[in-house]
């Protein structure tokens, strides 16, 4: 299948951060700063006592668009199993598998978006059931090409664009805090055009607990079975191999309950409540996967910060640290594509040279 490029379409997202220059733009933006006030947002509707997360009514607290999404991704996580990785592949990371599932995702990802877009644009109500099983529809049914035109193009293009890079990179077959900002930079642009019940604290808590607790059973998959290769690792020395975000909107759920920080050592709890406390969950998966080596060897940030007085202190830290680690990072941040909704502010300096060299072009026809 041939990849969408901007031959085809136009108003596909670009990038605009290519070096420092243009990163400390990016610093300095409203984009940025209203972007980390949703992320934010996001965390702190989690310490509400009037959310609480239950495992067997993960579409409580959401608005019907965002029930369309978490239906979406149910039918995604399915995805590994009708796509298994190639047992034949010799190489330690990366299974060339993950391409196909790649593929897959851009090819379904205009249905997915579309079902998305069909609540913000209609008038009809469904119950979160309904919305969540059209969702998962919509993923599941055959590829379904960009339409050339229509109202609403531009947002699904650039909506598109987000879920493509959500989930990892199909040529490096690597995945990173990068792919799951760009998930978040996805929720941002739904909470931007109205899929957000804006009213409701609920909402925004249950997009960062119930919509998470999905996205990461997906990314979970697609590390485990395809064995992607962890994109700008800080290896032992940093929080994760993947995640950031989870880990801090996980703190943030219990900063109203009486678990300890020091309690994610017993495995009895992580076990009984893993299902219920995104933190709990991100834990254990570490314990899974790397079950040879102590905690404190494997996650010495993550051992670190057990030891801290509460997770208000531990979500405020977090905070800090996707923000210093991840978001001003020109490693991570240059892949970030800029569109109408997430807009880039200030001219990038590949544009600059642009302009400057057609000026000359221009000046010597004068």
């Amino acid at each position: 299948m041939r990849s969408q490029d901007n031959a085809d379409y136009p108003h596909l997202p670009n990038q605009f951060i290519f070096n420092e220059s243009d990163m400390e733009k990016f610093r300095h933006s409203s984009t940025r700063k209203d972007f980390l006030k949703f992320i934010n947002t996001l965390g702190q509707s989690c310490m509400s006592s009037s959310y609480q997360y239950q495992p067997e009514s993960p579409l409580l607290g959401l608005s019907p668009g965002l029930a369309y999404l978490h239906g979406s991704l149910k039918a995604i996580s399915t995805w590994i199993k009708e796509i298994p990785p190639d047992s034949n592949a010799k190489a330690r990371f990366g299974n060339p598998s993950f391409r196909l599932w790649h593929e897959r995702l851009v090819q379904r990802s205009p249905a997915i978006v579309s079902s998305i877009l069909t609540d913000y644009t209609s008038k009809k109500m469904l119950k979160l059931q309904d919305c969540s099983h059209n969702g998962y529809k919509s993923a599941t049914e055959e590829s379904s090409p960009f339409p050339k035109e229509g109202r609403h193009l531009e947002m699904m293009q650039e909506l598109c664009t987000y879920l493509h890079s959500s989930f990892g990179h199909p040529i490096r077959l690597d995945y990173g805090t990068g792919h799951e900002s760009s998930f978040l930079v996805f929720l941002y642009c739904l909470f931007k055009i109205g899929c957000f019940d804006e009213n409701s604290q609920c909402c925004f808590a249950a997009a960062a607990i119930s919509i998470i607790m999905q996205y990461l059973e997906i990314t979970r998959g697609l590390q485990y079975e395809y064995m992607l290769e962890p994109a700008g690792s800080h290896g032992v020395w940093g929080l994760d191999d993947y995640h950031c975000l989870p880990f801090y909107f996980g703190a943030c759920q219990l900063v109203q309950q009486s678990f300890p920080p020091s309690c994610i050592h017993e495995t009895k709890i992580l076990q009984d409540y893993h299902q219920t406390f995104l933190y709990f969950s991100c834990i254990l998966f570490i314990k899974k996967i790397k079950p040879g080596a102590s905690f404190a060897e494997s996650s010495a940030m993550l051992n670190d910060v057990s030891y801290l007085s509460s997770w208000s202190k531990i979500q405020a830290g977090l905070l800090r640290l996707f923000e210093g680690e991840v978001l001003d990072k020109l490693p991570v941040i240059q892949h970030f594509k800029f569109g109408k909704i997430f807009k880039a502010t200030w001219k990038s300096s590949h544009k600059e040279k642009k302009d400057a060299l057609e000026g000359e072009l221009c000046a010597s026809w004068r």
